[in-house]
């Protein structure tokens, strides 16, 4: 037996050739390589340092159509059930008056928010304004574009 070919085993073990443990490393090495290439492009972006990444989201967020309606809720950890029922009352609301479309909810750190597209923002903020001294009244809130 070649010792260039071969490795030391036991007695019950057969001998592998040192290409096949080669081989196995060198699999290793470009799975591990693989992993390390896609983390580092989905973790990546064109933003310079300091400066927030553009979104979807963001951009929708800028839209002149746009109203983001942010709710404070006691505390700075997510909504409690009764806050979400809340939510789900506002949002109700506000599509059966058809002031117009949700478009995003979110909730965290003591905070809520409901982004609606709207055709007229002055009719929409006052009945959202409304909405709220119905359903939320001791609720702090503010009305954003």
């Amino acid at each position: 037996m070649d010792e260039n070919y071969l490795i030391w085993a036991t007695a019950r073990q057969k001998l592998k050739p040192i290409t096949h443990i080669h081989a196995m490393n060198r699999k290793l090495a470009l799975i591990l390589s693989w992993m390390a290439l896609v983390t580092v492009i989905g973790c990546s972006d064109d933003v310079p340092h300091g400066k927030i990444a553009g979104s979807p989201e963001r951009e929708m967020m800028r839209d002149e159509n746009t109203l983001r309606v942010v709710i404070h809720w006691p505390g700075d950890d997510f909504a409690s059930r009764q806050d979400i029922e809340t939510r789900n009352k506002i949002e109700s609301l506000i599509s059966e008056r058809k002031m117009g479309k949700i478009i995003r909810v979110g909730t965290g750190m003591g905070w809520m928010d409901i982004a609606v597209e709207v055709k007229d923002q002055q009719v929409a903020r006052s009945s959202i304004a409304e909405i709220m001294r119905i359903v939320a009244p001791t609720r702090k809130f503010t009305i954003e574009q």
